[in-house]
């Protein structure tokens, strides 16, 4: 269950980060709230995939903060749309 909610917070900094890529204008609270996520989960965790979050959730508030719209989004869209693969996986394998 945990890897499920984990997977949603990912994919709303997920959005988040899009909304920004494509100079959407957005709350505030969005981007700040999906980048301290990713950094506290990477602090917390302190594994490989933890601290490829943490790097995505400082190119989220560094993304924010200067209106920055690169190539690093598409790798950071790679890395999650991963992610969800294998939570999605693992998730229905744990329950069959």
């Amino acid at each position: 269950m945990i890897p499920v909610i984990l997977m949603l917070l990912d994919l709303l900094a997920l959005v988040s980060l899009t909304l920004i890529q494509f100079n959407i204008s957005l709350a505030l609270q969005l981007p700040l709230m999906s980048s301290i996520y990713l950094i506290a989960k990477g602090f917390i965790f302190r594994d490989v995939m933890s601290i490829i979050d943490l790097l995505c959730g400082v190119y989220i508030l560094i993304a924010f903060i200067f209106g920055i719209s690169s190539f690093i989004y598409w790798i950071i869209l790679a890395w999650f749309l991963y992610k969800l693969f294998f939570v999605t996986i693992f998730s229905a394998m744990k329950f069959s």
